[in-house]
């Protein structure tokens, strides 16, 4: 049973990869990763309000879970959207590269769970259903309330993060006053804002 859910939403309907790369207006890098690095593709869930018990989303109407088994090497991001942008439901990606497993998501940029063996349907719409899973893959957690805003403070974190550590280097190494005061204030007012980012995601 792919990643525990139920039985009823399950079709492990191969899709033949020469129908996207042969099909698709792709680029020639892309089509000759779908060759080297895709042995198949499997359409293993679908998940909708005729195959699960849930409500029919205002975004979401239904969710697919694909199964990419590789030829060994990681399957390329370039070869997963194409394959998602063929279709446009909201797709979760089992990539199957060897030993390894790891789940992805395309939401605000690109997602993966490398550990993840298990998702939980959770809330009572196809829209629910689908913040959760985004949440469960990217933050570990079923907790699907403003995904897209949390993936944003998440991501904004980072950059600050490296943004910080550059300017604390630049601070340590300028010996012109002017400058250094300008850096300071520059460090002093990214780490106020990730401060505010940390507060308000301990506050949710």
């Amino acid at each position: 049973m792919m990643l525990g859910l139920p039985s009823t939403t399950e079709v492990d309907r191969r899709l033949p990869k020469e129908a996207f790369y042969g099909n698709l207006k792709l680029n020639r890098k892309t089509k000759g990763q779908f060759v080297s690095q895709v042995e198949r593709i499997v359409i293993a869930n679908s998940i909708k309000t005729t195959t699960a018990n849930v409500l029919d989303g205002e975004n979401v109407h239904e969710i697919l879970i694909m199964e990419i088994a590789s030829k060994g090497e990681p399957v390329s991001d370039a070869v997963l959207l194409a394959i998602e942008q063929a279709n446009q439901h909201s797709m979760v990606f089992v990539c199957k590269e060897g030993e390894a497993q790891r789940l992805v998501i395309h939401r605000q940029g690109t997602h993966s769970a490398p550990s993840l063996e298990k998702l939980v349907m959770r809330g009572p719409t196809l829209d629910d259903v689908w913040d959760s899973f985004c949440a469960q893959i990217v933050f570990g957690t079923m907790d699907g309330s403003d995904v897209d805003t949390r993936i944003n403070q998440t991501k904004r974190r980072t950059d600050l993060e490296a943004e910080i550590e550059k300017l604390d280097a630049a601070c340590r190494t300028t010996e012109q006053i002017n400058r250094k005061n300008e850096l300071f204030a520059q460090l002093k007012a990214k780490k106020l804002e990730l401060r505010s980012i940390d507060d308000s995601g301990r506050g949710n």
